[in-house]
């Protein structure tokens, strides 16, 4: 933590004294006059925009309707593979619940990616095993997954070639958190290990 540099107030003092003088002349007090104020523009803040480049593929079609769990978290995952690769910041709210774990790790991989005009090449994640709620009550469910991803590499727009990589995500036990939009489609809250479910300092794990 960056500490605050103290404030120190300094303070003068300065005494007129009238002298009494020889020729009976009194003293007179001398009024400093005020500088002038000087009015200063304030600098136009400077605005950067980046722009979101075009789709190089159609997004891939959605099923985040129903209680089919295993289709409906692959196809969100590959949703979110896809925006990787196609970054737009405006897409997130498709798959993710805004204001949700998912949702900011997502744009904030986002808004790296088009601040480096760069691009994932994405491997899709493997799911194996979806154990989830039945009957469903309510408009959140949790479900039990055990996934992976491969390592992804990162690319430059401009060249084409690799300039860091998303590293891969071993096979592990997941909490996976879906919310049940207005709209009847789910979508990523929280994606979090088994281990460490319900810490809040987390962040969500990089399965998309």
């Amino acid at each position: 933590m960056r500490a605050h540099p103290a404030l120190i107030g300094l303070a003068a003092t300065a005494a007129l004294s009238g002298c009494g003088a020889t020729n009976g002349a009194t003293a007179t007090a001398v009024s400093a006059t005020p500088a002038p104020a000087v009015s200063v523009s304030p600098s136009p803040m400077r605005v950067v925009t980046v722009s979101v480049p075009k789709a190089t593929s159609a997004a891939p079609a959605l099923r985040n309707t129903g209680t089919s769990w295993m289709p409906i978290l692959t196809s969100l995952s590959a949703y979110g593979q896809w925006l990787l690769a196609n970054p737009d910041p405006a897409l997130v709210g498709t798959v993710a619940t805004p204001g949700c774990a998912v949702a900011n790790l997502l744009s904030d991989q986002i808004d790296g990616l088009l601040g480096s005009r760069a691009y994932v090449r994405t491997a899709p994640a493997t799911i194996t095993s979806v154990l989830g709620p039945s009957p469903v009550t309510g408009s959140r469910v949790v479900l039990q997954v055990i996934a992976a991803r491969p390592a992804e590499p990162v690319a430059s727009r401009a060249k084409g070639n690799t300039i860091s990589t998303f590293d891969a995500y071993p096979q592990s036990a997941l909490q996976v958190t879906l919310d049940l939009g207005i709209d009847k489609h789910w979508r990523f809250c929280s994606v979090e290990n088994t281990a460490d479910a319900g810490a809040t300092d987390d962040p969500s794990v990089p399965l998309i």
